[in-house]
C-alpha cells in the first residue's frame, strides 16, 4: 500500500463498494474506473470491498493496479455455504474461494483487514420439498478461517422484503419461519462455535446483540498504517440497529451478477421473476 500523504484538518473518505452490489464480481473494471474518478488515492482513507468472489481482486489487472495506489483497504468476504446452489446460483462455492484467503491477507496488509460474513443464516423449504439451512456450514468454515489468522466474522438472519416474497412464491421457495426461542438457541449455538476457534463474532442488525459496524471508522483508524483519520460519525440513513460510521457507497446504481434469489437488490439475473405474473 502507498503512503498517500494528505492534511488531516478534515477526515479523509472512506469508500464502500459496495454493501449493495457485487461490484468486484460484476464489473472489475468499471469499478476500477469509478474509484479512480470517485476516491482518488489523496482523500481517501480507507477502500472498503464487498464480495462473495474476490478473484478479480487478485488477478484483474486494473481493478488491483488501482487497489494498490490506496493506504488501506478492508475486505468483507461473504461466505454463506450457500455458493453454487439454487439460493446463489453464480457464486462460487466456498471450496474455490476459502483458497483465495492466503494471498488476500498478503494483498490486504493482514488478516485484521478482512471480516468473514457469516450472512445471511436462511431457513427455506425447496420446491423438491428439500430443507435448506446453512447455520451448521459455520462449522466446516470457522476453523479454516482461524488458521489463517482472520478472527472476526458478522452474521445475521435472513430478512425477507415484500418483494423477495414474491420472488421466492412465484418460485415455489417457501420461507421457513423460526421462533424466538429457536432463534435464541442458533445464537447461542453460533456464539459458543465462535468462542472455540477464538473468532470475535458480531451481529449485523440483530436483535439482542451489540450494535456493530462493518464500516468501522475506529477500527479503519487504529489500523491506518499511517495514521491517517477518517470520520466516526456515526452514517446517517442505516436502520436503528446498524453501527455503521460514515463512507461513501459507489455502487448504487449497478447491476449484480450473483442472482441471490433471498437479496433485496435487482440484478438482471432475476428480473424475470419480478415481472411476472
Amino acid at each position: 500500500m502507498q503512503n498517500n500523504t494528505a492534511s488531516n484538518a478534515t477526515p479523509l473518505k472512506v469508500i464502500s463498494a459496495s454493501r449493495r452490489t457485487d461490484m468486484v464480481a460484476s464489473d472489475p473494471a468499471n469499478l476500477a474506473v469509478l474509484l479512480q474518478k470517485k476516491a482518488p488515492p489523496k482523500t481517501t482513507h480507507t477502500v472498503v470491498l464487498w464480495t462473495k468472489n474476490p478473484h478479480n481482486i487478485l488477478y484483474e489487472n486494473r481493478l488491483r493496479a488501482q487497489l494498490a495506489t490506496y493506504s488501506q483497504l478492508f475486505l468483507q468476504l461473504s461466505i454463506t455455504g450457500l455458493g453454487g446452489t439454487a439460493l446463489e446460483p453464480h457464486v462460487p462455492g466456498p471450496e474455490k474461494v476459502l483458497p483465495m484467503l492466503s494471498p488476500l491477507i498478503e494483498f490486504v496488509g493482514g488478516a485484521e483487514r478482512i471480516k468473514i460474513r457469516f450472512d445471511p443464516i436462511v431457513h427455506f423449504q425447496m420446491p423438491d420439498g428439500s430443507i435448506v439451512r446453512n447455520l451448521e456450514y459455520f462449522d466446516e468454515l470457522a476453523p479454516i478461517i482461524a488458521g489463517h489468522g482472520v478472527k472476526t466474522v458478522v452474521t445475521s438472519w435472513v430478512h425477507i422484503y415484500g418483494k423477495v416474497s414474491r420472488r421466492l412464491q412465484k418460485m415455489g421457495i417457501r420461507v421457513i419461519d423460526i421462533d424466538d426461542e429457536k432463534r435464541r438457541r442458533e445464537q447461542e449455538w453460533l456464539q459458543r462455535r465462535a468462542r472455540e476457534f477464538g473468532i470475535e463474532l458480531y451481529g449485523c442488525c440483530v436483535p439482542g446483540w451489540p450494535r456493530s459496524g462493518c464500516i468501522d471508522g475506529n477500527l479503519f483508524n487504529r489500523l491506518h498504517p499511517f495514521d491517517q483519520t477518517a470520520s466516526t460519525r456515526r452514517a446517517r440513513g442505516q436502520r436503528p440497529l446498524c453501527g455503521c460510521t460514515e463512507s461513501l457507497d459507489i455502487g448504487w446504481y449497478h447491476e449484480c451478477i450473483h442472482g441471490c434469489i433471498y437479496c433485496y437488490g435487482n440484478p438482471h439475473i432475476y428480473n424475470i421473476y419480478e415481472k411476472r405474473g
